[in-house]
């Protein structure tokens, strides 16, 4: 495992970004510098404390992560294998989200593994992951939490499935990064054999965010939720909080999606929409894709002032 990351000559976007057109992603250069320099060198040399990023809706926080997966995904020789998983905002029993996470483990494992992209963005559900498994350890896994859900056991089903990355991790001697987005959802949507939420989820990672082979970036878009669930697991997680783009950052995503949304501008545009936004990302794609930007002239500074009131 090498002790310091090197970007790939090309990435592969293994993992589809929700961001859409890859070329709008733009920046973060100082979150970049810390998760694949300072980070990464703790992660090989065991020392990773799994990580909480905090940000509102349309931060750029899922761009952030998904870009994060990406770039190592397309890095098979570092040792280092990204999982990402985003808790949905609906309600699924816990047998069924045992079942899910599993599912989304595997398919990423064997994708990354075998270079397969489509398992990535196609993944198998449970019922057909059997015929993908080769491996008699995920094998009996699988098998251990069919037995599980037959019985009832929905504990053992989420305990069994919740500690796999770690426990792949140690048994084929390599690092595992887990990218858990919308975090906060784990404890407002899953459900008991009643129906009653389980508002305790978090605490399966009171122990499994300590494990240095495969440590956790949690990710979250209500900011409140995410910070509680921080403060019940003690001390688990360094929270780091994504802002707005720097001016030099915010510029190029302005320039970027003005030409991805054909708008004409010039540095005085440039400079008066940094102004307005003061780099967040919402707003200046807002303000290149809103319907109101009907003049695609951004360089007549009242278009600007007419599309962002």
């Amino acid at each position: 495992m090498k002790a310091m990351f090197e970007m790939p000559e090309t990435i592969t976007y293994a993992l589809p970004e929700e961001i859409g057109n890859t070329e709008l992603f733009v920046g973060r250069k100082k979150e970049f510098d810390y998760y694949l320099g300072d980070w990464y060198y703790y992660l090989v040399n065991n020392m990773a404390q799994s990580q909480a990023i905090v940000a509102r809706r349309k931060k750029g926080k899922t761009a952030f992560l998904q870009r994060l997966f990406n770039i190592l995904w397309s890095c098979p020789e570092t040792g280092v294998v990204p999982f990402y998983f985003s808790v949905k905002e609906m309600n699924v029993t816990l047998a069924e989200f045992a079942k899910v996470f599993f599912s989304a483990f595997v398919n990423q494992w064997i994708g990354y593994m075998e270079r397969k992209r489509e398992l990535i963005a196609n993944p198998l559900n449970f019922v057909r992951l059997k015929e993908l498994i080769e491996d008699r350890e995920l094998k009996r896994i699988f098998d251990s939490i069919k037995e599980f859900e037959r019985v009832g056991n929905w504990g053992l089903m989420w305990e069994t499935a919740a500690r796999l990355p770690f426990e792949t991790a140690v048994a084929k001697k390599c690092k595992i990064v887990q990218i858990l987005d919308e975090f906060q959802n784990i404890n407002a949507y899953i459900l008991d054999e009643r129906g009653n939420t389980i508002d305790t989820m978090s605490g399966t990672y009171l122990d499994l965010a300590e494990k240095r082979e495969a440590p956790l970036i949690i990710s979250g878009s209500e900011v409140q939720g995410l910070l509680e669930i921080v403060r019940r697991l003690t001390a688990r997680f360094k929270v780091r909080t994504l802002g707005n783009l720097p001016e030099d950052e915010a510029k190029e995503a302005i320039r970027r999606y003005a030409k991805a949304s054909r708008t004409k501008i010039n540095e005085q545009a440039e400079e008066k929409i940094w102004n307005l936004t003061q780099g967040d990302p919402l707003y200046i794609r807002a303000l290149m894709q809103s319907e109101h930007n009907a003049t695609k002239d951004y360089t007549n500074e009242d278009n600007i002032i007419s599309t962002y009131t």
